[in-house]
């Protein structure tokens, strides 16, 4: 088991477009311009939870536009004027997934055209369809006659592809490729690819005979896809990478480890590794414009918060916690801590717990409730107080990555009183489950998950029943939704009925609560309205109400809605039943918890700023 760390830092993480571009700004950080800071020259604040936590930014060769992906699309950005350009960056397609700079600073785009799919380049009567696959994340040489790409999701493939347009060379690699970027001179490409250990090798692969150099070895990157900047004499490289040394696994999974991303140039000539930025918070995603170093800046600040269940302005409980949930007392609140390192993604996760007064002021430090190898989430407690489930991607060691063999990724169960070794496994299927919400009878759970083997992103609600004695799971089934019913987002059972508000996911950053039976029946369509991530919902606990999170102004705010009054089947009568915000400002809020009395919201507070930074040459 994994000791606590007393000062644990945490981090959170679609697109709010809220955007800055400023001449400068106090980050700090060795390198560059004597005595200068990093100039920023994007800013964006995510209204999301985790998913941008690896987002990033790329400017053009000339300097004039910056690409910039998120969770819920893709922006182009005129440098000059701070403008979305949206025209600029269709051009002519039906749909853009994704582009990349070319090296005279014009796009190519994956997406739609009529009924064609792929990558197009731009041509004298219109965008023309490559040969490219479409699940290739392509880089081009400086004369942008040659191109190299590997296939796959988030382009780790472990084949690397090398040639022309028309005409390519397979070079089999020995894991997935997480960085990939041409050599200065064209004669080869440099890859960054990972081992199962969890340490990555620097290879060259000559575009000439597919033969392969080993350029150092045994470098703490992440496992998430990258980028490598070349120097304009191509002498050197940069890359993203924890430090210097060959980390201790344990350490990829303790909360308070430093163990952020930071920015390296690497000597071609001597294989030596120099610090060039290292600043609280992730640097990565390196790449070269002129004479300047771009790369993109995470900046997480994370608490749990409280707000008058009527509304009002949000009161800080815990710094660096996520995912609150109440003792059935209200005398304590556990939630989730370690923050979304990238190059430890969710490894790191473990559920603390503090003490409260009868004013909800804590009175105690913080203690673990939940810890282990993999990440960890909040637990929820049963009505009796007698056990506490939650997910976990449990393993029974240290690895290397999220996915990593050996990891599990389900339901677990405990006795309150009884020791971290003791955790029960209720589920054998999960693929990304979600929390567990309790029964009032404390027999019941409810929980969403993907089906593992079947479609990504498509969850769907189960039930466990438990045996009340042992904890056992004696009966695991699908909760029977309408028939054209989206993906699932987290479900909450009623605490004084038989019902169940259960979140869908509908087409754009739109969601929808629903209530439904156990059994199915009576489904009900409550409320729909914007949202960009996990929100969350949750009941009063007279069960007259309900508090969930939605868009507001470019932020996630907390929202009631009344669950008694109109019938909603009848969609005429929908907008009489009152929705009312109770949160605004500058944070996002989002997964709700009342407190058994009633008198508090519980909710993660997020503030998640993403920079794209520079600095001259160093």
């Amino acid at each position: 088991m994994k000791p606590l760390s007393r000062n644990p830092r945490c981090c959170l993480c679609s697109l709010a477009l809220s955007l800055l571009v400023v001449a400068s700004a106090g980050c700090g950080g060795p390198g560059g311009d004597p005595g200068g800071e990093p100039e920023v020259v994007y800013t964006v604040q995510p209204p999301t939870w985790f998913e941008d936590g690896w987002s990033y930014g790329q400017v053009s060769p000339n300097g004039q536009w910056l690409l910039f992906g998120a969770r819920f699309g893709l922006v182009l950005v005129n440098r000059a004027s701070a403008a979305v350009s949206a025209a600029d960056l269709h051009g002519d397609l039906d749909q853009v997934r994704s582009a990349v700079f070319l090296p005279d600073s014009r796009m190519a785009r994956l997406g739609r055209l009529g009924d064609r799919e792929g990558w197009f380049f731009g041509g004298a009567d219109g965008s023309e369809l490559s040969a490219l696959p479409p699940d290739a994340l392509p880089r081009f040489s400086r004369d942008g006659a040659r191109v190299a790409f590997t296939r796959g999701a988030g382009g780790r493939g472990t084949d690397l592809w090398i040639g022309t347009l028309r005409e390519f060379r397979v070079v089999s690699l020995d894991g997935p490729v997480s960085g990939l970027e041409w050599s200065h001179d064209g004669e080869g490409v440099y890859a960054l690819v990972e081992r199962p250990d969890g340490l990555s090798d620097l290879m060259r692969v000559s575009a000439r005979d597919g033969s392969v150099l080993s350029v150092r070895e045994s470098l703490d990157a992440t496992w998430r896809f990258n980028s490598i900047g070349v120097s304009p004499d191509g002498s050197s490289l940069f890359l993203a990478l924890v430090g210097t040394e060959i980390p201790d696994l344990e350490d990829r999974h303790r909360p308070g480890a430093d163990r952020d991303l930071d920015i390296y140039r690497i000597d071609l000539r001597t294989g030596e590794l120099e610090g060039v930025v290292a600043t609280p918070g992730d640097d990565f995603y390196p790449h070269v414009v002129g004479e300047h170093l771009y790369w993109t800046h995470n900046d997480f600040f994370d608490a749990v918060a409280l707000v008058p269940v009527s509304g009002g302005e949000p009161r800080v409980l815990v710094t660096g916690g996520q995912i609150p949930y109440w003792s059935p007392d209200g005398r304590q609140i556990a939630f989730t801590y370690g923050g979304w390192r990238v190059a430890d993604w969710a490894l790191n996760l473990d559920a603390g717990v503090i003490d409260l007064d009868e004013d909800a002021q804590p009175v105690s430090e913080m203690r673990v409730i939940v810890e282990g190898y993999h990440e960890d989430f909040t637990p929820a407690w049963s009505p009796d107080g007698r056990w506490l489930v939650y997910h976990s991607h449990r393993s029974g060691g240290p690895v290397a990555s999220y996915a990593a063999e050996g990891s599990t990724d389900d339901l677990y169960l405990r006795a309150t009183s009884a020791p971290l070794d003791e955790e029960i496994r209720l589920t054998d299927f999960g693929w990304e489950v979600g929390m567990a919400d309790w029964a009032p009878d404390g027999r019941r759970l409810v929980f969403d998950s993907w089906d593992r083997g079947g479609r990504a992103g498509v969850s769907r609600p189960w039930i466990a029943t438990l045996d009340p004695e042992s904890g056992r799971a004696t009966r695991v089934e699908r909760l029977p939704l309408p028939e054209g019913f989206g993906s699932t987002l987290l479900a909450a059972w009623s605490p004084v009925s038989d019902e169940i508000a259960v979140v869908e996911r509908l087409p754009g950053a739109r969601q929808a609560i629903w209530i439904v039976t156990p059994e199915g029946s009576r489904p009900e369509r409550l409320v729909e309205f914007e949202s960009s991530t996990y929100g969350g919902v949750d009941w009063t606990p007279d069960g007259a109400h309900l508090l969930f999170a939605a868009l507001a102004e470019g932020r996630m705010q907390l929202f009631t809605v009344d669950r008694s009054g109109n019938d909603i089947r009848n969609p005429s009568t929908l907008p009489r039943r009152e929705v009312r915000q109770l949160t605004w400002g500058e944070a996002d809020l989002i997964h709700p918890q009342v407190s058994p009395d009633g008198r508090w919201i519980a909710a993660s507070r997020l503030i998640h700023r993403k920079e794209v930074r520079r600095i001259p040459l160093p």
